[in-house]
């Protein structure tokens, strides 16, 4: 069963424009599990839609981290 998670941005990288934007949901529509991400900067929001069995809150956020994105599940 899918579920959306949303996530935070809290460090000192944000999302700028709307180019930030694409890059987060380029870098995490492939993930396992994800059927969709959104990236929102005026509101520093990531929405996930995925699916808990294939893959965890905890990997989205190691995967934003990577990318250079500080965030914590709202």
């Amino acid at each position: 069963m899918f579920k959306f998670v949303t996530f935070e941005v809290t460090g000192d990288q944000r999302l700028h424009c709307e180019k930030c934007e694409q890059r987060v949901t380029k870098l995490l529509t492939p993930l396992p599990g994800v059927r969709q991400a959104r990236a929102t900067a005026r509101e520093q929001r990531i929405e996930v839609l995925l699916d808990p069995n294939a893959t965890q809150p905890a990997a989205i956020i190691r995967c934003l981290r990577e990318a250079g994105y500080e965030t914590r599940v709202v």
